[in-house]
């Protein structure tokens, strides 16, 4: 996880309908400080945060996804 860029997992379900999730630096992400690196799972900006990283957001409800979402969160898709 620290080493790669960011994750190839761009779709995840979210109260059983698809949704995009919101790359490192873009609007809706929780803890972007202009740095080029997330402080947490180091992805890059641009890219998708890594599996249990505590600065993704849920895109459908904007809490953090891994402790304060309540959203049914399901599988996930890997798109380029």
């Amino acid at each position: 996880m620290l080493e790669a860029d960011g994750c190839k997992c761009s779709e995840i379900e979210v109260d059983g309908k698809w949704m995009k999730r919101i790359r490192y630096g873009d609007p809706g992400d929780l803890k972007y400080y202009g740095e080029p690196r997330c402080h947490d799972c180091n992805c890059k900006v641009g890219t998708f945060h890594h599996p249990g990283c505590d600065s993704e957001a849920c895109p459908k409800c904007g809490g953090q996804l891994i402790f304060s979402c309540t959203c049914d969160l399901g599988r996930v898709r890997f798109f380029e």
